[in-house]
């Protein structure tokens, strides 16, 4: 719990006093000016073999965070946390191959090649290890992947409502013939996106994310959306699904926390984003990372 904490004010009885206030007030804008300068974003087009991917850096200091997108998904899902994050230490975040700004990749990617390319993309952009990584949706399949393949670059992990490769099967076990019908429905036209295809090999392969374990021993935190009341009715079941899945998941994950979020909303990031960016800092304090910078 953050507390306020009030200074009392003190009066300048000399003109030597009312100088150094004054000084003293020139200065702060300063410095405001100073931590902008480090946290605005610049972009950078990092050429990975014959492609180049659109990558937003923006702050300074150790760990650095790294932001992977839900399917379909840009760096600009995370245009409510990256700066703010920006504030106290660097941050990368990417458009996938065929998304946002970057070329699409010669060939198709599974979700290892996913892992592989996101270590390079890092190595180049001159974005030094260990990591803190934070995965929405689709995205945390990649994240643990990567922090199973490169577990010594790996300081911790926030993972976003993340996708479960287990949900459909448990989906369809509990589930109505009508809700999963329902959801077959929904999920050849989500498919069907001219966005979601450019990753449809990607989540074919989502088992992949079942062999990558055990995760390296680092502070996580699962963030999952738990208002289902609120959430439109053919929601719900999948809402369910998948909260239960993520208490399994921390349960059986070391150093694991679950965060329950009161939001029916699947990008936690854009309609709860401080509590993305108090598991981020959180995970940043626990991470054992020489040089950090102070999560503030």
């Amino acid at each position: 719990m953050l507390t306020s904490i009030r200074y009392p004010l003190l009066a300048c009885a000399t003109a030597a006093g009312a100088a150094i206030a004054g000084a003293h007030q020139l200065a702060r804008p300063h410095a405001a000016r100073q931590v902008a300068a480090l946290a605005a974003p610049r972009d950078e087009f990092v050429n990975l073999g014959g492609y180049k991917l659109h990558t937003v850096l923006a702050g300074r200091g150790k760990p650095v965070v790294v932001f992977e997108s839900g399917m379909g998904d840009d760096a600009s899902s995370w245009e409510k946390v990256q700066p703010e994050i920006a504030r106290s230490t660097s941050t990368v975040a990417y458009d996938r191959p065929g998304l946002g700004k970057s070329d699409p990749s010669p060939e198709a990617h599974d979700l290892r090649q996913s892992a592989v390319e996101l270590h390079t993309l890092l190595h180049k952009s001159g974005a030094p290890p260990p990591y803190i990584l934070v995965g929405h949706s689709m995205g945390a399949f990649i994240v643990r992947l990567f922090a199973f393949t490169y577990p010594r670059e790996t300081a911790g992990l926030v993972l976003v409502d993340p996708s479960d490769e287990r949900a459909e099967e448990r989906l369809h076990a509990t589930a109505t013939k009508e809700q999963w019908d329902a959801y077959q429905d929904f999920m050849k036209k989500h498919l069907a996106d001219p966005m979601m295809r450019a990753e449809g090999h990607v989540w074919s392969t989502q088992s992949e994310a079942a062999a990558a374990a055990p995760l390296p021993d680092v502070p996580k935190i699962l963030l999952s959306a738990s208002d289902v009341a609120s959430a439109p009715a053919a929601n719900q079941p999948y809402m369910k699904v998948h909260m239960a899945l993520h208490r399994e998941w921390v349960d059986r994950t070391s150093r694991a926390e679950l965060v329950m979020v009161p939001t029916a909303d699947h990008y936690i990031q854009i309609a709860a984003p401080d509590a993305v960016i108090a598991a981020i800092r959180k995970v940043m304090k626990d991470a054992v990372v020489p040089g950090a910078s102070d999560a503030k």
